[in-house]
């Protein structure tokens, strides 16, 4: 059983801390018993990882009065999606100080990994890890052998896909100069790669049987006069065809979103 919770200061009287836990017949510990234990060790100056110090503060400054931190159990859950969407709905309604949008010392959104840190949390995160090695240096990758993928798919089994509830389509303006200004300067991960034939044949073994975007459509580009490969619309038909020839694109391609979203 899963169950959110939230951390009360008896001196104001009001929440500063919400989070998920879990009943465990193996371990008499609790989540939320963590909180004060880790902020003990934080004032006998033992090192924590990646301490959230102003909840740990806030404790700090209950047990300095005498007091106990309040705990109050909100709600059980027996999935632990459940458990984290409604955790998700508690911070976003009592607000995090960090961002200027409630009383909560949460530094996250809510839900499963850090969701939304602050500004603060990034920059932070960024210093501890500058100048560490990438895990993943030396390693090499290649397909996963069928327990790893065994074992991935327990992992996973429940949670909800990322992009779930996410608008498929083609991208906005806007997100597309976000994706330029991002990978501007960035080497081409293909540049320079050969593929294998053992490559080239999963490919094709992976691709078998799926319809191409272009399929049955006659793709605006078709039939470019040869010579002028390489060109920009505009360059070789002119501002007006050019404008149209997007349009269509455009058009060609939210239809196809369109049909895949309902499944045709």
């Amino acid at each position: 059983m899963y169950y959110t919770y939230i951390l009360k200061n008896p001196i104001t009287d009001l929440p500063f801390y919400i989070g998920v836990g879990k009943e465990n017949r193996k371990s008499s510990s609790r989540r939320e018993d963590q909180h004060t234990h880790d902020a003990i060790r934080l004032r006998e100056g033992k090192k924590l990882k990646k301490p959230n110090k102003h909840k740990l503060n806030t404790i700090l400054q209950i047990l300095d009065q005498g007091l106990e931190v309040l705990v109050i159990l909100d709600e059980m859950f027996e999935i632990e999606t459940d458990a984290f969407g409604k955790e998700i709905k508690l911070i976003a309604y009592y607000g995090r100080r960090d961002l200027g949008t409630g009383i909560l010392t949460n530094m996250t959104d809510g839900g499963e990994g850090r969701v939304n840190p602050s500004n603060e949390s990034r920059e932070k995160q960024s210093k501890a890890m500058l100048g560490r090695s990438s895990p993943l240096k030396g390693r090499i990758l290649g397909p996963y052998s069928e327990e790893r993928r065994e074992n991935i798919s327990i992992a996973t089994k429940g949670r909800p896909s990322p992009m779930k509830d996410k608008i498929k389509g083609p991208l906005t303006q806007d997100h597309k100069d976000k994706l330029s200004k991002a990978f501007k300067g960035r080497p081409s991960p293909m540049k320079g790669r050969i593929l294998t034939k053992e490559h080239k044949e999963r490919i094709s073994e992976a691709n078998k049987g799926k319809v191409g975007f272009w399929a049955g459509k006659t793709a605006p580009n078709k039939g470019i006069p040869s010579g002028k490969k390489g060109l920009t619309y505009e360059e070789i038909y002119g501002p007006e065809k050019a404008a149209e020839i997007k349009e269509m694109r455009r058009l060609k391609k939210l239809e196809y979103w369109q049909n895949k979203k309902l499944g045709r």
